[in-house]
């Protein structure tokens, strides 16, 4: 990125270096936040997909971080994915029911001990469970992570490495607002708008046959209106 916007010399030795000049500190810290920034635009990219197994304990019908499996890094829970004791043939897949009828439907009153049925997940993002579990057995999840920041010289954007150039097109657009240079800033968007639209195709559900020119799988296949 340096080069490309004509900083004068390699670049920056290292993003965390204390001799950086103040034009190298402007360059990491945009390209950082241009990487922050790509991967919060939309929680269900296929690069913050991830799976988890949980251990649920007998008597108890909610899952939070203090039971074993449960994500560090949760972003959002992959809904139509919860099955409980996944590898057994008696397992069960668990139905999805949005917090506020589950909390009306099986809250109140007795709540009854067996294998679960139905799921929910509760305003901070913890698991709960109906009936509540009769047995210490492990859940399977699917969910997606919570972006993670570039910090050292050894990080590497969970955006898949061929569309790695769109770090440096949005960081660019960051330096052009800043500094005031239009001439940067046109290009960058040109280039940041058509490196989103395939990053975009590529990586969230639904959307790749729009970057094909022919249809592959009617069954994953999404029209958007224009």
């Amino acid at each position: 990125m340096a080069r490309d916007i004509g900083i004068p010399g390699t670049g920056p030795s290292s993003v965390t270096a204390t001799t950086l000049s103040e034009e190298e500190n402007a360059v990491v810290r945009y390209v950082a936040n241009a990487d922050l920034d790509i991967q919060s635009r939309w929680f269900n990219w296929d690069f913050l997909w991830t799976e988890a197994t949980i251990s649920a304990i007998s008597g108890t019908s909610t899952l939070t971080s203090s039971n074993t499996g449960f994500p560090t890094a949760l972003g959002n829970w992959k809904l139509d994915s919860a099955v409980w004791n996944k590898s057994a043939d008696t397992y069960q897949v668990l139905e999805y029911m949005e917090w506020d009828k589950y909390r009306y439907e099986y809250k109140y009153g007795s709540v009854a001990s067996d294998t679960p049925e139905v799921f929910t997940v509760k305003p901070d993002n913890n698991i709960d469970l109906y009936p509540t579990p009769d047995a210490t057995t492990a859940i399977s999840f699917e969910y997606f992570a919570t972006p993670t920041a570039l910090a050292a010289d050894s990080d590497v954007s969970a955006i898949p490495p061929r569309f790695h150039k769109i770090i440096i097109a949005r960081a660019k657009i960051y330096y052009a607002e800043n500094e005031d240079a239009p001439e940067i800033l046109s290009g960058a968007l040109t280039e940041f708008e058509d490196l989103l639209d395939k990053l975009e195709a590529d990586q969230l559900p639904s959307q790749k046959n729009r970057r094909f020119s022919k249809v592959q799988d009617l069954f994953n296949y999404t029209v958007v209106p224009e």
